[in-house]
């Protein structure tokens, strides 16, 4: 559904061709300054609720973009097999403040990510 890659001070997360509708984006690029938190999750389609444009396959599958009640704005690709990572943005990067991923290995990129972060 998307492959993550970290180069020259920048996250980048490139969706799969399907999922591009949904996430109204072929890759985002995230500057590592920019990134507050790092958070593993174990149910990654559990972090994102609230109201979303996108595709909701209940239980299997999430890919577009969620609003919480409180107006962070989630831009999700998780599904149920894969664990996943919540990046949090220290300001709206393309007008997200968070990033909900399911990644094969979220916790080695978890720990990549904090040790290019400190």
């Amino acid at each position: 559904m998307l492959q993550v890659e970290i180069r020259q001070e920048t996250l980048t997360v490139r969706f799969a061709p399907w999922a591009r509708l949904f996430t109204r984006a072929g890759a985002v690029s995230v500057p590592l300054r920019a990134i507050a938190e790092v958070h593993l999750l174990d149910r990654p389609l559990g972090a994102a609720t609230g109201t979303h444009y996108g595709l909701l396959v209940s239980g299997v599958i999430k890919a577009g973009t969620w609003t919480s009640l409180t107006g962070v704005k989630r831009l999700v690709a998780a599904r149920r097999e894969d664990s996943g990572l919540r990046i949090v943005l220290k300001s709206r990067v393309r007008g997200h403040d968070e990033l909900i991923l399911s990644v094969p290995g979220a916790e080695q990129l978890q720990r990549r990510l904090i040790a290019v972060m400190a």
